[in-house]
């Protein structure tokens, strides 16, 4: 069944900070504890806190997203208007996250929620896109697939992460080369 006419993108404000919060939580739980010995409770609490995510939606220059299929919430999309070097700010976006909840994946989803941040790139006159992903994720394929290319790597050293599985990718792709996904 083509999803496209089932999503809905809601720009977020500090009115939907609550499911916002529950929804990243819940998500990041699904996708990511495995890389932590802690099961990620350390890194939750220092960057998934509920009051950095009010601060972030008074920020002008940072937009969240929920994502909703059949009118339930079932992932959200942060984007940041930050160059990547030596490109500048007003060239890039930054898709800072792009999180769908396990039982929602594999339905294409993904690749309609990256049209959509398209589409906002090509309104805001964006010439790159791109995104960090760690490198055992299975979302790095996805991307891949889709014509980003890693420029570069590095090695996380937060703790309480597994060793071997810390590093993070940087993935970019210039705009005039993204394809239009087929719903």
């Amino acid at each position: 069944m083509p999803i496209a006419g089932f999503l809905k993108y809601e720009r977020c404000s500090v009115e939907h900070c609550d499911i916002l919060h529950q929804i990243a939580l819940k998500a990041y739980k699904e996708h990511y504890t495995g890389i932590w010995d802690d099961h990620g409770q350390a890194y939750l609490e220092r960057f998934y806190a509920k009051h950095t995510f009010e601060m972030e939606l008074r920020d002008e220059a940072c937009q969240y997203y929920l994502i909703y299929y059949l009118e339930t919430p079932v992932g959200f999309l942060k984007l940041l208007e930050n160059g990547l070097p030596p490109n500048s700010p007003e060239d890039c976006l930054e898709v800072n996250k792009i999180y769908i909840l396990e039982a929602y994946t594999g339905k294409g989803i993904g690749s309609r929620t990256l049209q959509f941040v398209f589409d906002i790139a090509h309104a805001k006159h964006k010439h790159i896109l791109w995104i960090n992903v760690m490198e055992e994720s299975k979302a790095k394929r996805f991307y891949e697939n889709l014509g980003f290319r890693c420029c570069h790597e590095v090695a996380l050293d937060y703790p309480h992460m597994k060793a071997g599985l810390n590093v993070l990718g940087t993935y970019q792709l210039e705009l005039p080369k993204f394809q239009r996904i087929s719903p």
